[in-house]
């Protein structure tokens, strides 16, 4: 125990104290309340006595309300828990949302008098609706789709289990036997699991074009279906987020090292489940780093060949390509993203191999926030023009209008000759669409290829291709500058 004398004060600006911040999930239970903000309905972000912060699905509609003073209301549903105003003190991107701060310009929000309002309203609303526990407002097709999925799935846990309960091998034979029926029953699952997916996809392709809609298939997704996702690591972790955001280089990873994973043989085929559903992740970086290879194949030479990844993540490429035996000339590789951990991983892994090259390669990383990444001119004031700027994953989280405008910002970084490399999933029936938003609350950009070549328009460029990967989830656009 520490006396008074040795309790330890703030410095800096954590001197100022503010009062203290909640997470929805920290204070609200089963239903977050959404906050309407002049008309907007977002959903809270977090929120303290004197103000709160929202997502907000409008990405541009804030981005010239800096300052100004708004109405808002806390609402569960219809009702209000709470009216007051706020003065917009902060925007910015946040994945396919706009994060807006607001303080309130009168009164507090008075936190465990909500709470309360708000566990109230729930037990009231749930005992007075007549359909409590029923689901009239799903599709039929996709209720029969989900006990489908819930029966495929418990048919295998039970086979696997009673299989690994009866053996009585011992030491590494019983290993071998474990594994030689968990190959036979991912050879036999994936197929399955496949025809329901895609299934699933037509089932929804209309729901996504209602958000009401969308909210009580995920609602009901979430209760029926997620449970059953979990046993499988991948799954779990793109549903539970411990980093705070989906999609992190851990999740990459999984996809990229296509390992078995798990503690018995039935959570390694859940995560097999997994891997197969995001394996366009890995079918994107193996199509990038094979045009890396290719280009810096084709002009040996001692000047150096500048590459940025923007969005790196685990940046998991370059350190495989680094593995080649001699590099036919010098390479830079900047990596560039939010997560202090995916930029160690990426700088650890890659500095392995830039040591076995002596000089010939070098890797660097830049971390920025979401709002730097998208602010490609400042963010590469001190690099030199690239060779080679490709993204992966960002371009998944962002409008039609920023996209565009990043893409625009980052061509202008390209050397004259150079590549652009973008990544963006698709619309389509393979695309792991319900998958994904439905079963781990995972919410992406899903663009048509009228989209795709909406965001080079107006560029000066030598040549565009644009192709499907081989699992048809993703496009891959690379877009050429013409030579000085």
């Amino acid at each position: 125990m520490r006396s008074y004398e040795e309790l330890l004060g703030a410095s800096g600006r954590k001197m100022f104290y503010r009062a203290e911040r909640y997470r929805p999930e920290q204070i609200f239970n089963d239903m977050v309340p959404a906050v309407d903000l002049d008309g907007d309905r977002a959903a809270l972000k977090d929120v303290s006595m004197t103000g709160l912060a929202v997502q907000s699905t409008e990405l541009d509609a804030w981005d010239d309300r800096l300052g100004t003073e708004v109405p808002l209301a806390i609402q569960l549903g219809e009702e209000t828990i709470y009216k007051g105003a706020g003065r917009v003190k902060r925007v910015e991107p946040n994945g396919i949302r706009a994060t807006v701060a607001l303080e309130l310009t009168s009164g507090f929000i008075d936190i465990p008098a909500i709470v309360t309002e708000h566990h109230n309203l729930l037990l009231h609303r749930a005992i007075s609706d007549p359909h409590f526990g029923e689901a009239t407002d799903v599709l039929p097709e996709f209720r029969a789709l989900s006990a489908d999925i819930v029966n495929l799935f418990r048919s295998y846990k039970e086979l696997l289990e009673t299989f690994e309960q009866r053996l009585e091998a011992t030491g590494e034979e019983r290993e071998r036997l474990l594994l030689e029926a968990l190959i036979a029953c991912e050879d036999k699952i994936v197929p399955q699991w496949k025809e329901l997916w895609y299934r699933g996809s037509d089932i929804l392709e209309p729901v996504f074009k209602d958000p009401v809609a969308l909210a009580a298939h995920k609602r009901y997704s979430e209760r029926v279906l997620t449970p059953d996702f979990m046993p499988g690591p991948v799954m779990r972790r793109c549903y539970e987020k411990p980093l705070g955001y989906p999609g992190d280089y851990q999740i990459m990873n999984y996809v990229y090292k296509w390992e078995r994973i798990g503690n018995t043989p039935y959570e390694k085929l859940l995560h097999r489940i997994g891997i197969e559903t995001g394996a366009c992740v890995g079918t994107r970086l193996r199509m990038t780093q094979k045009f890396l290879a290719e280009k810096i194949a084709e002009t040996p030479g001692g000047t150096p060949m500048h590459i940025a990844n923007l969005g790196c993540g685990s940046a998991f490429e370059v350190a495989d390509y680094l593995k080649t035996d001699e590099l036919a000339r010098p390479v830079n590789f900047t990596l560039i993203d939010q997560d202090h951990d995916a930029l160690t991983y990426a700088y650890e892994h890659a500095y392995r191999q830039v040591v076995r090259h002596q000089g010939r390669a070098r890797v660097q990383c830049l971390q920025a926030s979401f709002a730097q990444l998208l602010r490609a001119g400042t963010l590469f004031n001190s690099l030199p023009p690239q060779d080679i700027i490709y993204s992966l994953g960002l371009y998944d989280y962002l409008s039609h209008r920023r996209a565009k405008a990043l893409t625009h910002d980052l061509y202008a970084q390209v050397a004259p000759g150079g590549y652009l490399i973008l990544a963006n999933v698709k619309v389509g029936r393979e695309t792991c669409q319900w998958p994904l938003e439905m079963v781990t609350d995972w919410s992406l950009v899903y663009r048509t290829e009228e989209d795709m070549w909406a965001m080079v328009d107006g560029l000066d460029c030598e040549r565009i291709s644009l192709e499907e990967d081989p699992t048809k989830c993703v496009y891959l656009m690379i877009v050429r500058k013409p030579e000085a």
